[in-house]
């Protein structure tokens, strides 16, 4: 009996590792998501700002 309550410890230990790596591995994940939203928005603001000064420039015929 012994050896069944071990191997249930072991097995419930196995299972709570694995659950903590799969949660990890979304957590990596949603990050690498939002970095990349995150650079591609700030990406789309620089455009717009240079956009927008290249309309002042011509405007003011420099």
């Amino acid at each position: 009996m012994a050896d069944t309550i071990k191997e249930k410890i072991q097995n419930a230990g196995e299972a709570a590792k694995d659950a903590a790596k799969k949660t990890g591995d979304k957590i990596q994940e949603g990050a690498e998501t939002i970095a990349e939203k995150t650079a591609d928005a700030v990406k789309s603001a620089g455009q717009a700002a240079k956009d927008a000064g290249q309309k002042l420039k011509d405007k003011s015929g420099t």
